[in-house]
């Protein structure tokens, strides 16, 4: 109770301090503190004191590191970024924000959405809205991205990027060609080809080794074509019109269904109920399996070559998503962040300052396209270190030299993810050096540029039953699907299994979901 109290003072003098520094309600910092007939004073040599929290993965680079020293000097700043082992992460932040000592920035991870919320409901954060269209990072975000951070109308948080675009599958094109098949185009067209698959020796060794498709625990890959069939995309709506979560879906149903016809064909890994996920990459990397997921980026170039070793002329090809019985076809949309910051309410008594926090939040968000990630390039150059101190050029990529030591000034900014707009190629093929793994990524993206993205409408709505009650129900759905699958429960069983996550939760997950939804105005099904 008493740091409840603390924090609920401290907010309340924030909102204090806030309002007597807004005056009227003036716009831009540039217009702040301008009185009648005169110019505002000149601060440019001012040093602002520049506070933030964020989470790392693995070690923080050291505090005195070179990279910090290099960054203060360039900004004119006391910049300071705590960056917390993300393990530890939550449990310092609350302990910090709680004694009232907010810093001026704070990182969140994805899965803090709820804690961002209701700070930001509290009033804790500093309004971005009037703020977006003066950054070139800030402009380049999708107005989607930003909707997932707004509450009660009003933009709190920045989000820092991630691809939009969507996974799919690859097929081995010489197994088609060897069993002189076609590329599917339907559920019903890739049950064929997988039970051909296994049944007709593809790789042509004359044993009977291989499946149709890859798939372990979890039913992961989800072999989803598309939004309509995803489980965890809200696409489907009940009778009401209330959105459903795609795990209860018709869509789901027949992903169900169509695994269990190919369990029965023994066309997809026979033990997949227990194949962890390495192990599943085993069987499609060793040569045994025919269609796996494919993702526009972290894709393992060492399994590709591993196989490539076993089988030199083994091909790929990527399957489009499949036309839905409603006549949609494309991929669901990413969130588009993979972490995300707020900035302190009291940066609104201070448009200098929050203007230099601005101004480094957007530099160091920068997109240097490849042809430009060299020393020719001066602010690539400096961010990284310089060439040959900080960073090497090799294959074509930057490899940083002795990050333990903090010579990249990268390392030391609240944010340092580029932000890559969406008309700007991101190049995830630079990534590989090997040929057809290089050549599998372009055909992913070229297809994700040919269709449309489904924006699912449940993005940044938070539901407390979810929170509560969403992992034990969506193991009882995977588990019971799993059974269904492998024959061990009816599929006619199917109303029932969805009366059963309805009692368990779901109904509640889908009404406060549905709130949500209704209270961001959303309506139609957005495709982009």
């Amino acid at each position: 109770m008493k740091r409840n109290k603390q924090f609920l003072l401290a907010l309340a003098l924030m909102m204090t301090v806030t309002a007597c520094s807004s005056g009227s309600g003036s716009g831009s910092g540039s217009e702040a503190g301008k009185e009648e007939g005169k110019e505002p004073a000149t601060q440019v040599d001012k040093k602002h004191k520049i506070t933030g929290i964020t989470y790392i993965f693995g070690n923080p680079p050291p505090a005195s590191g070179e990279g910090q020293k290099k960054l203060n000097e360039r900004f004119n700043v006391d910049y300071k970024v705590d960056k917390v082992p993300q393990e530890n992460f939550v449990e310092k932040l609350t302990a910090i924000v709680s004694g009232g000592d907010i810093p001026d920035m704070i990182g969140f991870r994805p899965n803090d959405l709820a804690l961002f919320q209701k700070w930001a409901g509290q009033k804790a954060f500093l309004p971005l809205d009037e703020y977006i269209d003066k950054y070139e990072s800030f402009k380049a975000v999708p107005k989607e991205v930003w909707d997932q951070f707004r509450i009660d109308g009003k933009i709190y948080g920045i989000p820092s990027w991630a691809p939009l675009e969507g996974n799919s599958f690859m097929i081995r094109k010489d197994w088609l060609d060897n069993l002189g098949l076609e590329m599917p185009t339907s559920y019903e067209e890739l049950k064929e080809v997988a039970i051909a698959f296994a049944k007709n020796d593809p790789d042509q060794n004359g044993k009977d080794d291989t499946y149709g498709l890859a798939i372990g625990q979890n039913i992961n890959p989800d072999f989803a074509m598309g939004p309509y069939w995803q489980y965890n995309t809200w696409y489907h709506q009940d009778a009401d019109g209330n959105y459903i979560p795609g795990i209860m879906s018709e869509g789901r149903k027949e992903i169900v269904q169509f695994l269990h016809d190919l369990h029965q064909e023994k066309a997809i890994t026979s033990d997949f109920a227990v194949l962890n996920w390495a192990d599943t990459n085993d069987v499609f990397y060793k040569g045994k399996a025919g269609v796996f997921l494919v993702a526009p980026r972290g894709m393992s170039q060492a399994y590709m070559e591993g196989l490539l070793q076993l089988y030199p002329d083994a091909e790929f090809a990527v399957i489009p998503p499949f036309e839905a019985p409603d006549g949609s076809q494309g991929f669901t949309a990413g969130t588009g962040f993979a972490r995300f910051n707020a900035f302190s309410a009291q940066l609104a008594k201070d448009p200098d300052k929050l203007a230099k926090i601005f101004e480094m939040h957007d530099f160091s968000r920068t997109f240097y396209p490849s042809s430009e990630q060299n020393a020719s390039n001066a602010d690539f150059d400096w961010f990284y270190g310089g060439e040959n101190v900080g960073y090497n050029i090799e294959n074509g990529k930057r490899v940083m030299l002795k990050p333990e030591e903090g010579i990249d000034p990268a390392a030391y900014f609240q944010d340092n993810t580029n932000w890559i707009p969406s008309n700007v190629d991101p190049e995830f093929d630079k990534a590989y050096t090997e040929p057809k793994l290089v050549q599998v990524t372009k055909d992913l993206m070229a297809i994700n540029g040919e269709m449309k993205r489904y924006f699912p409408p449940n993005y940044g709505i938070i539901s407390e039953t979810e929170n509560l009650k969403g992992a034990e129900l969506l193991t009882f759905m995977m588990n019971e699907q799993t059974k269904m699958i492998a024959g061990q429960r009816p599929i006619s069983d199917w109303d029932a299994l969805v009366e059963e996550y309805l009692k368990r939760g779901g109904a509640d997950i889908i009404k406060e979901i549905n709130d949500g939804i209704k209270e961001r105005g959303y309506s139609e099904r957005i495709w982009k």
